[in-house]
């Protein structure tokens, strides 16, 4: 006795088509499909094309979303935003070769603390610069790729800049600061250089709106090295960095750096601009 073919009637279609069928017998239609044409088609014509489009689309995206980093993914524990947080995530200064050279840099800078009186000093030469560079680099049409990108997002570039500024200067001063605590001498010598690269850095950002941060940068390291370089000099004080005068200068200039800032909040974030 022959046994007449099983096929799928209409209902059992839908049903299964909305996922409502028991595991076994839904199992149970797959196979019979992969064999019968005639069956796919009632299936096909029982599904939901617009609900398969959305899920389609939702495959899609989540393939080809980009992979958050861990600075990225950082941001967002901190309760930032995901856009703030990508944003901020891109900038120059927060990538790993930028902060590996920095951190490079520190280390033969405390290689060369250690070999002598007048070592120190090219510690506190270098120390206050790298803040100030890691903001001066943050963001600008000729140091970061994704410029006209980031350019176009839903911020003001005053309040990118600084809140990049910011992400910026606390990962570079931890690297400062976990160097300066392995310096030979005296426990305070690992915060002398702190108020210069606060002053610098600040001052890099309050300059920003009408000087391109990369020539403002330039003009403070200037000053900044016209400042400490005589104390590699062999009879000089190797901390002139750290002396009462050099810190009262950069606290001022840190005060009026962040009086600036404060003037210019509410009208720049009124605004964009374009560095």
């Amino acid at each position: 006795m022959t046994v007449p073919a099983w096929h799928l009637d209409a209902e059992t279609a839908r049903q299964y088509a909305d996922g409502a069928l028991a595991t076994a017998f839904a199992s149970s239609v797959e196979q019979h499909l992969v064999a019968c044409p005639a069956c796919r088609g009632v299936v096909a014509s029982a599904v939901d094309t617009q609900r398969l489009d959305r899920v389609w689309n939702e495959v899609v995206d989540r393939v080809t979303a980009p992979r958050i980093g861990v600075v990225e993914r950082l941001f967002q524990r901190l309760g930032v935003g995901d856009t703030t947080a990508r944003v901020i995530a891109a900038t120059p200064s927060l990538r790993a070769g930028w902060l590996t050279a920095v951190a490079s840099l520190l280390g033969v800078s405390l290689l060369v603390a250690r070999s002598g009186e007048h070592g120190v000093a090219v510690f506190f030469t270098l120390a206050p610069l790298l803040p100030m560079l890691g903001v001066a680099v943050a963001f600008g049409p000729w140091v970061d790729p994704a410029y006209d990108m980031v350019s176009a997002s839903p911020y003001d570039n005053f309040r990118l800049l600084l809140a990049r500024a910011v992400a910026v200067t606390v990962a570079t001063l931890g690297l400062v600061l976990l160097a300066a605590i392995l310096l030979p001498g005296a426990q305070w010598l690992a915060v002398g250089w702190l108020l210069p690269a606060l002053a610098l850095s600040v001052l890099t950002l309050a300059a920003a709106p009408r000087i391109e941060p990369t020539h403002a940068a330039a003009v403070l390291a200037t000053a900044w090295l016209l400042v400490a370089l005589p104390a590699l000099r062999p009879r000089a004080d190797p901390l002139l960095a750290t002396q009462a005068s050099v810190q009262w200068v950069s606290l001022v200039a840190l005060a009026a750096g962040i009086l600036v800032l404060a003037q210019k909040r509410r009208t720049l974030s009124a605004q964009p601009w374009r560095i």
